[in-house]
């Protein structure tokens, strides 16, 4: 049996949730996890962190919902609060570098790298190479590139990067021309 509030638009689920309605709240949750979650792991390229920054993105929606404006774009609303917190969380960790006690010298950089998205690499060969070639993208690249992936428009992506629209479509082009041809060389 399908739940009624599942046909609510998101406007109208975050003024049911804003009323006392918890399930109004749930519904949303449910429609907009898996994209963000995905959106993440991917950004953050640590599934441990990305869990961290899904459960802290959720956390701050909750406290910013009565904020938020309706202009049917909760979607560009929530990947920006997860990808902010994300970057403000690099940002801090690069002011307060952190070195074990019990180490004579700190862990090498790349230790320290887990900011850049795809920092573990994925174990099978084709997941490696697409991996690589992700890399090879400029960060505003690999995120327009990602977000196309969860179906994000280019209007929302262009506002998530605070950006113009061209600007957001030219990233995406030359992210696809990078990676055309950094993966030419893979078989179909």
């Amino acid at each position: 049996m399908e739940n009624p509030l599942e046909s609510l638009s998101d406007g109208e689920l975050i003024a049911g949730f804003l009323r006392g309605g918890e399930a109004a709240f749930e519904v949303l949750y449910k429609r907009y996890r898996g994209a963000l979650y995905a959106f993440l792991v991917h950004l953050v390229g640590d599934s441990a962190e990305a869990d961290e920054v899904f459960s802290e993105t959720w956390l701050r929606v909750i406290e910013k919902l009565p904020q938020y404006r309706d202009d049917g774009k909760f979607s560009a609303w929530l990947f920006r609060i997860g990808r902010n917190f994300y970057l403000d969380r690099c940002r801090n960790r690069q002011r307060r570098p952190s070195v074990s006690l019990d180490e004579e010298t700190p862990p090498p950089v790349a230790a320290q790298a887990s900011c850049e998205p795809h920092a573990r690499l994925e174990a099978d060969e084709t997941g490696q190479l697409i991996a690589a070639a992700l890399l090879k993208l400029s960060a505003e690249q690999r995120e327009v590139f990602l977000l196309r992936q969860q179906e994000i428009s280019f209007k929302e992506i262009a506002e998530i990067q605070h950006t113009s629209i061209n600007t957001a479509l030219s990233r995406m082009q030359y992210a696809l021309r990078i990676l055309r041809r950094e993966l030419a060389g893979i078989e179909r």
